[in-house]
């Protein structure tokens, strides 16, 4: 008897200990102080015209794309990630889940064996060993993180490619890293259903060699408009990359000297510039992202953009005009200018299209209808007190 009590008493402690957390079956060592608050201590929500939840269709749409972006620490999202799994899993319908890149924090999944990189898999393996029970189809894109923050290493992402594959092979549906172009191509389309494209992109390579004009024609320009050409076939395109076209959070207004992976440097900029005048006419356009920590609808000119980028961490937003309290930080210490800021065409262009955005951790669900009076309809489904649906409006 007192044995068990021991036994008992021994698995009580290690359940409780804020340092060790069980994935699957392997055990690790966790540092919660990934999990602290750096930015925006003040949960934020916007709602340009005030509606919170737009009535959305009680039929069951005919295919849901959900959005789960920047999932890297999952042990500081336990509420979101049981929810969505719990959701996913139940999901009856046709179904895709895009994982938008920043899948494993800080520094990706290192390529030589080792403590660190048991710990890195075991962040990843939170999703993995949950999407081999779903039936359709996972895709992870791969954002700068997934590099490593600072020394940018390929075989980083290789690593993290071979992790995926080996959970692909026992999967019920299919799991993969994308895009998986046989040529190398940093862009690829997938056809989704016979309405619906996918052109998927590692923003972060492109980013990172925009001035490397024989490999960057080769393996982004040229495919990437290849894939736009013909995508003109669809009635509806999502665009998935890491990196957002526009944003109010911190990548799209600070202006730090080291911030590379902030949206007004130039090699960002010529990126963007890519894509956006090649986009196809005629066709119902939603740029999918992750990267800045929080969830944000903007409605553009001829297309629509979501982040989804809070799936285990969160930083602020701007309402409106007010600089958030991170922001007035980096102002008083001269680490922004105000003025320069609100000429920046890109984040005056987010902030006057802004309809909705939040920092509450959480994801995104976008819900296809075949018949064109439901269209496509936008939930955002966060965690406030509880996760819950914070967010419903018809976006085409």
């Amino acid at each position: 008897m007192q044995l068990l009590y021991a036994l008992f008493a021994l698995s009580l402690l290690f359940i409780l200990s804020p340092f060790n957390t069980i994935y699957g079956q392997e055990k690790i060592q966790l540092d919660t102080s990934e999990c602290i608050r750096k930015k925006g201590n003040v949960k934020q929500i916007y709602y340009k015209d005030g509606t919170v939840n737009r009535s959305a269709p009680t039929m069951q749409p005919d295919f849901t794309l959900f959005l789960f972006g920047d999932v890297g620490n999952p042990h500081c999202a336990e509420a979101v990630n049981n929810h969505f799994y719990s959701k996913l899993l139940k999901h009856e319908t046709e179904s895709t889940v895009l994982f938008l890149g920043d899948n494993v924090y800080p520094n990706g999944i290192p390529y030589k064996s080792g403590k660190k990189k048991e710990i890195a898999q075991a962040k990843l393996k939170v999703h993995l060993n949950e999407l081999v029970d779903y039936t359709h189809r996972a895709y992870f894109l791969a954002g700068n993180h997934d590099y490593h923050k600072v020394f940018k290493s390929p075989k980083r992402i290789v690593a993290q490619q071979q992790l995926i594959s080996s959970f692909n092979k026992k999967s019920k549906g299919e799991i993969a890293f994308r895009p998986l172009d046989q040529a190398g191509n940093m862009v690829e389309l997938i056809e989704l259903n016979p309405r619906i494209g996918l052109i998927t992109m590692d923003s972060e390579w492109a980013i990172k060699k925009i001035n490397k004009r024989k490999k960057i024609q080769k393996l982004f320009r040229e495919p990437l408009r290849n894939a736009l050409k013909q995508s003109e076939k669809y009635e509806y395109l999502i665009i998935a990359a890491h990196h957002p076209m526009y944003t109010v959070g911190d990548h799209g207004h600070e202006k730090l000297f080291i911030a590379s992976e902030d949206l007004h440097r130039k090699k960002y900029l010529k990126f963007i510039n890519e894509i956006v005048p090649n986009l196809p006419s005629g066709v119902k356009v939603i740029y999918a992202a992750g990267h800045d920590h929080s969830i944000q609808y903007i409605k553009l000119d001829g297309f629509a953009q979501i982040i989804s980028g809070s799936g285990s961490k969160s930083n602020h937003i701007i309402e409106g005009n007010i600089p958030s309290d991170s922001l007035n930080i980096a102002l008083k210490n001269r680490l922004a200018d105000k003025k320069l800021m609100r000429k920046r065409s890109r984040f005056k262009t987010a902030l006057n299209k802004l309809e909705f955005g939040t920092n509450y951790k959480g994801y995104v669900q976008l819900e296809f209808y075949n018949n064109d009076v439901e269209g496509v309809w936008m939930k955002v489904l966060a965690l406030e007190d509880e996760v819950k649906q914070v967010y419903s409006n018809k976006i085409f």
